[in-house]
């Protein structure tokens, strides 16, 4: 057995990219008083979800994994292209109560509102493709469901803010998951 074994970093990459989000969104996000909402525990349910379904997974061919990594690059990416953006403002976990009283619009909120949420389902999508199962399929299609159900949520409480017209603008130029092509 080779000392630098592909298809090992290949399994493990996942694994680092989702810590790295979850270590960096302690960092990134301000929590609400009152604690963390349950509503929020789906992000982590889900990337479990996509690990466990690609320890399920057998070798693909190496064209899946290279595609795969270059989808986790590309999650990575936007999480931290969206975290920079960010900076110095204060953006509460997710799924909590509070209501927001600014619309952020630049980085890749220039382009969708929910780019955090993007990049996660994005990585758990280049997982799947890295490795291939049904269930990993069936955890992609739950998390975008889910997802979508959170941004909704998260846009419920814009609707009720002091900044609710300035959102429905912004909300009106802009894709929720991914950039509004038209």
């Amino acid at each position: 057995m080779p000392l630098l074994d592909l298809s090992r970093i290949f399994h493990l990459l996942p694994a680092i990219v989702f810590i790295w989000m979850v270590v960096g969104a302690t960092v990134v996000f301000t929590p609400f008083v009152g604690g963390r909402s349950p509503r929020g525990v789906g992000i982590a349910a889900s990337i479990w979800g996509s690990l466990i379904a690609s320890s399920r997974a057998v070798t693909p061919p190496f064209w899946f994994s290279v595609v795969g990594v270059l989808g986790l690059l590309a999650a990575l990416s936007l999480y931290h292209w969206a975290a920079f953006s960010i900076r110095g403002r204060t953006f509460s976990y997710a799924g909590n109560q509070d209501l927001p009283q600014f619309v952020h619009q630049s980085g890749p909120y220039a382009y969708i509102r929910n780019p955090f949420y993007a990049s996660y389902l994005l990585a758990e999508l280049a997982t799947t493709v890295m490795w291939p199962t049904v269930w990993g399929l069936v955890v992609v299609v739950m998390a975008a469901g889910y997802f979508e159900w959170l941004a909704s949520f998260e846009e419920g409480k814009f609707s009720r803010s002091p900044v609710a017209a300035e959102y429905a603008a912004y909300k009106a130029r802009t894709g929720r998951l991914f950039p509004r092509l038209l």
